[in-house]
């Protein structure tokens, strides 16, 4: 296990630094340099954190998923055209064992994909994957340096929306001034919050 893969197993399972201190001999300082890189726990304390935690640690923590993470290296349109500005922040653990090694993912801002990722949701894709396929979906650049989040079609090409905004229309193909960044290999986002009441 490493750090964050402790941290997550302790949110997992609602146990306190104090109390990791305490099954660990050492005082909730040492344990805070430990979780936030400032000192190393020992093999004997990584024994007793490994015991502490197995019962609840799911299972990318238990490490049938690689914890590689993936960093969000900026935002992209859902809706119209938008410039193109890579603007890091920060960095999400890799959802599937599967992922490429070179996926990046993208905060979506905009309703235009409304259907599949809202305003808000996070896309993962690869840069080195721009095979065009109909029914996936594709983040694309056009020559103002400007990108768009889509669902490529046949018959004939185009970029569609998938929103339940009417306003949204499809680009041709056959327009050009575009390109394929890559094609989209995950995506999510917060379900909605239901107010009380």
């Amino acid at each position: 296990m490493n750090v964050d893969q402790i941290k997550a197993a302790m949110k997992a399972k609602g146990i306190k630094a104090v109390r990791l201190a305490n099954e660990l001999g050492l005082t909730p300082s040492q344990v805070s340099k430990s979780l936030h890189g400032g000192r190393r726990f020992t093999v004997t304390e990584m024994d007793t954190i490994r015991r502490m935690l197995a019962d609840a640690t799911p299972p990318q923590i238990a490490g049938l998923i690689p914890t590689r993470r993936i960093p969000i290296i900026g935002s992209v349109a859902a809706g119209n055209w938008r410039e193109a500005i890579q603007e890091p922040l920060g960095t999400m653990p890799m959802p599937e064992a599967d992922m490429p090694d070179d996926a990046v993912a993208l905060r979506v801002v905009g309703d235009s994909m409304d259907k599949l990722v809202p305003d808000g949701g996070i896309v993962i894709f690869s840069p080195s994957d721009r095979e065009l396929f109909a029914d996936n979906y594709y983040v694309v650049i056009n020559g103002e340096n400007e990108t768009t989040f889509k669902q490529y079609k046949s018959d004939p090409a185009r970029l569609v929306p998938c929103s339940n905004n009417p306003a949204y229309k499809e680009l041709s193909i056959g327009d050009g001034g575009f390109q394929i960044v890559g094609r989209v290999e995950w995506y999510a986002a917060r379900p909605p919050r239901r107010m009380p009441g």
